[in-house]
């Protein structure tokens, strides 16, 4: 299952709240939000996790640390696997 709004349109967005703890959550509305938090619980139920607060709390972590690679790609303009992309 792939989440609604890609990483790559999140980079795209300006932000639109302060209230959230991740930059990214920021660029959302509350409906992309709900949506986002739905999509992550049901891929956690998918996987059989036995845990899905554990479950969830991982795939926001990784959710932060993608978003963070593809924003350091996005700064220095090479895509990602280019020649020059040596910040990671």
């Amino acid at each position: 299952m792939e989440h609604s709004i890609p990483i790559t349109e999140l980079l795209k967005r300006v932000q639109i709240r302060s209230d959230k703890s991740f930059e990214w959550e920021n660029k959302m509305t509350d409906e992309e939000l709900d949506q986002f938090e739905s999509e992550v619980v049901q891929m956690c139920i998918d996987e059989g996790a036995e845990d899905t607060s554990v479950c969830y709390t991982a795939k926001i972590i990784d959710r932060e640390i993608l978003y963070n690679v593809f924003k350091l790609d996005d700064n220095d303009g090479v895509e990602m696997g280019g020649k020059n992309n040596n910040k990671i």
